[in-house]
C-alpha cells in the first residue's frame, strides 16, 4: 500500500490514524486465523488468511487488506489483543 494513501485513511469508528501491520503482526495474525481464534467485529468467523492488514493502536482494531483494497468496513474489523506480541 502506497505511503500517500496510507496518510489520507483513518478508523471509521475512532478517526484514529492507521498503520500497516509488520511481518511480524501479520504471521501472528495469519496463525490466529488459522487456529479459528479471531472473530470480526460481526462476530464471524475469520477463516481467510490476510494479506496484508491496517492496524488502529488507538483502540486495537485491525482491517483487513483484500486483493489489495484496504476494507474500512467496522463490522469487518477485528480486535488483535496482543499486536506486538511474539507468539500472539
Amino acid at each position: 500500500m502506497e505511503v500517500s494513501l496510507l496518510e489520507l485513511l483513518c478508523a471509521p469508528l475512532t478517526h484514529s490514524s492507521l498503520r500497516l501491520a509488520d511481518n511480524e503482526e501479520l504471521r501472528s495474525i495469519n496463525r490466529l486465523i488459522g487456529s479459528q481464534l479471531i472473530r470480526s467485529r460481526a462476530g464471524e468467523l475469520l477463516h481467510r488468511q490476510l494479506e496484508a492488514c491496517l492496524i488502529c493502536d488507538a483502540d486495537r482494531v485491525c482491517y483487513p487488506i483484500c486483493d489489495g483494497l484496504p476494507v474500512l468496513i467496522p463490522d469487518a474489523a477485528f480486535y488483535f489483543p496482543n499486536p506486538r506480541s511474539p507468539d500472539g
